[in-house]
């Protein structure tokens, strides 16, 4: 794949892909390779592109078949398996911020400020 096609289709150059191996799976902590329930080996930053690619718009798992050589089962298993690894590292950083801001009083002044500016519901 050449550079714009890199960039098409992922929206990162592909002399980005060290840097995203780099930050990205130190970051999100995830590991250097994945391995499936029934086998299947992926190495991490191609897990991670996978998991990218699979986020941008369209993301069906029919148009990752050609780029990254995998049938449909693969790429389904390998993208919520790290989904569920960066999910299983970092959900407390979304339900904590998410007690945070929506808990009763803060919806209530939530409601009141839209209220406020002339919703057509109160």
């Amino acid at each position: 794949m050449d550079d714009s096609e890199c960039l098409a289709e992922f929206r990162f150059h592909k002399n980005d892909v060290p840097v995203l191996q780099c930050v990205f799976l130190e970051a999100l902590q995830l590991p250097q390779s994945f391995t499936c329930h029934q086998g299947t080996i992926c190495d991490g930053i191609e897990a991670l592109c996978i998991t990218l690619r699979r986020f941008a718009y369209p993301g069906r798992y029919s148009d990752l078949i050609l780029p990254f050589g995998r049938p449909v089962s693969e790429l389904s298993m390998i993208s919520n398996l790290v989904m569920e690894t960066i999910y299983q590292e970092h959900n407390h950083r979304l339900t904590q911020w998410i007690n945070r801001l929506l808990n009763a009083p803060f919806l209530e002044s939530y409601a009141c400020a839209i209220a406020s500016k002339g919703s057509p519901i109160t």
